[in-house]
């Protein structure tokens, strides 16, 4: 097995305003600056010169990491903790680094989870923590990969693991290790690991609610062979909604290449009928299945109708403008961090613990919606 790329260094931080926001809070809440109840919004607002938006964004952070609670319509809401300040204290490890275990290398990963990852370095980077990348593609090949990961995992100064696409092997072994392990996505059927994911199964349902409410009866998941426990579970709940709908519906796999997903494509359009409908499970697929169906004679969404199960940000720049399912990425990276942390503390309690943000449908022209402009 060749590993195609070493360990980079620590992935660089770029603080939103949000960000800055939210640091500000949690200098004040360390230093007792405020007692029970944080200052209405407005004057917290006026106090931080960010806007409403801004400081909510700021505060759902707040909220999620558990130094704060809601308030009420006021918008006063409750400290619950003290924050411990640029710095959390970790009981003793045996070294700094966390590593990404991927069968990807870094360059290519989907922008929604850079994002993810730069979140993860910022909170781990708090605690004194370095986040490093790690690309083994050949481990992903492997029925049997006890023996790769102990030398994988065998390097020094290393603390933990994040398991980015993971086979169910891998799932296994690290379940089985004891190594700290938090897997970004959806775990296999009894794998006992924390883990952080999108619910992207209720995002397949919706879709095709979405799809049957605007008279398509045959519809089509495209998602590819490497398929994880999450991409296995969004198939599911799409075949299973489209039961409930009375609609017809099919699992479409290929290659994760555009040749491939075109040849695809050209199958599925000589069914009778083909279908009407199409679920991209991947952003990075959602133009070239607009474009190869277009230039077959099945024009998006005068033929055709194609949703994103994932956003991108060049997706809210295209025309037809694209229907797409939003999630806070940087959200579900500070909780994957929080996790992680709390399985590096032998303090903690051993519970598996798990992150799901659910997402937000954005309605667009090619699932048949109004143009934004």
């Amino acid at each position: 097995m060749k590993k195609t790329q070493s360990a980079s260094p620590a992935l660089p931080i770029r603080l939103t305003l949000a960000d800055q926001a939210a640091d500000c809070i949690r200098e004040g809440l360390r230093r007792d600056r405020w007692q029970g109840v944080m200052p209405a919004e407005g004057e917290l607002c006026r106090e931080l010169g960010v806007s409403r938006g801004t400081l909510r964004s700021a505060l759902t952070v707040l909220f999620a990491e558990n130094l704060l609670r809601p308030g009420g319509r006021g918008g006063r809401h409750a400290i619950v903790a003290r924050a411990g300040g640029r710095k959390r204290k970790l009981h003793a490890l045996s070294g700094n680094l966390v590593r990404v275990l991927s069968p990807q290398p870094r360059f290519i990963v989907a922008g929604q989870t850079q994002i993810i990852f730069q979140a993860v370095s910022e909170t781990l980077g708090r605690a004194g923590l370095h986040f490093e990348f790690e690309h083994h593609p050949g481990l992903w090949d492997l029925h049997h990969p006890a023996s790769a990961l102990r030398k994988i995992t065998s390097q020094p100064n290393t603390v933990g693991w994040v398991l980015y696409r993971s086979t169910q092997a891998v799932q296994e072994w690290f379940a089985a290790s004891g190594i700290p392990a938090v897997v970004l996505g959806g775990i296999f059927p009894d794998i006992a690991l924390p883990h952080a994911e999108f619910d992207l199964v209720a995002a397949c349902r919706h879709a095709v609610g979405v799809f049957a409410a605007r008279g398509h009866r045959r519809m089509a998941f495209l998602t590819v062979e490497r398929a994880t426990a999450g991409d296995q579970a969004s198939a599911r709940g799409f075949l299973e909604a489209a039961a409930a709908a009375g609609v017809d519906a099919q699992i479409a796999v290929f290659d994760d290449t555009v040749p491939g997903l075109c040849r695809l494509l050209d199958g599925l359009l000589l069914s009778s009928p083909p279908p009407t409908a199409y679920v991209a499970a991947f952003s990075n697929h959602v133009q070239a299945t607009i474009g190869h169906l277009t230039r077959r004679g099945f024009p998006v969404p005068k033929a055709a109708a194609v949703i994103s199960r994932m956003d991108a940000a060049l997706l809210g720049e295209s025309i037809p403008s694209v229907a797409r399912y939003q999630m806070s990425a940087e959200l579900l990276g500070r909780g994957l961090a929080r996790m992680l942390l709390k399985a590096l503390n032998p303090a903690s309690k051993t519970t598996i613990g798990k992150c799901v943000i659910m997402p937000e449908y954005v309605d667009g022209e090619t699932a048949g919606g109004r143009p934004p402009f």
